[in-house]
């Protein structure tokens, strides 16, 4: 059984998609196998640690780097959002990698909440309006995401970071920015 992706709707030349978990313990190795066969180069987990070891994935990022996969943990609490500055630096890499033409999968446990906000996160970073990316990770996924209001107000904070950070980054007095820092 190989896993299901849903993959996303974007310009660019990579590929975007989210996932739920592989399946673990005997049979990880073939699941992180059968992502590189996709074409997949980078994999960002979204579980914490507690998760991986309750559904057999300790050692999702050993298969992962063994199958030729890169793997990027943001490890988020179930049904919970990031904190904007310890994420942003890892958002905006992936995202670059992805308007780069790179193939990413996100992946939480089942696919709907936190795969869902990192993947529209990237989208955002990218210029995706916050209600177009969620639309699209909507039609993608073929139900409702995300799991919660909290997770989509996320993205619209991280749409007016990204807009702030945009205008502060052109500011013609050669300042410092603070590329964490929440609009007021």
């Amino acid at each position: 059984m190989r896993p299901t992706l849903f993959t996303v709707e974007h310009p660019g030349p990579g590929r975007l998609s989210t996932m739920a978990k592989p399946r673990g313990g005997d049979w990880l190795d073939d699941e992180m196998t059968a992502l590189r066969g996709y074409g997949v180069d980078t994999l960002v987990c979204a579980l914490t640690p507690p998760e991986l070891a309750e559904l057999g994935l300790v050692d999702e990022p050993r298969a992962a780097v063994a199958a030729g996969l890169r793997f990027v943990a943001i490890p988020i609490p179930d049904r919970t959002v990031p904190d904007h500055p310890t994420v942003l630096p890892t958002l905006r890499e992936l995202a670059a990698e992805l308007a780069g033409g790179a193939r990413i999968v996100t992946h939480c446990r089942a696919g709907i909440g936190r795969s869902s906000l990192l993947a529209a996160s990237l989208l955002i970073l990218n210029g995706v309006a916050p209600h177009t990316a969620w639309a699209r990770l909507e039609r993608a996924r073929g139900l409702a995401v995300p799991d919660t209001d909290e997770q989509r107000d996320w993205t619209m904070d991280l749409a007016a970071a990204r807009a702030w950070h945009e205008g502060r980054s052109g500011d013609s007095d050669g300042s410092a920015t603070d590329p964490g820092r929440r609009p007021s």
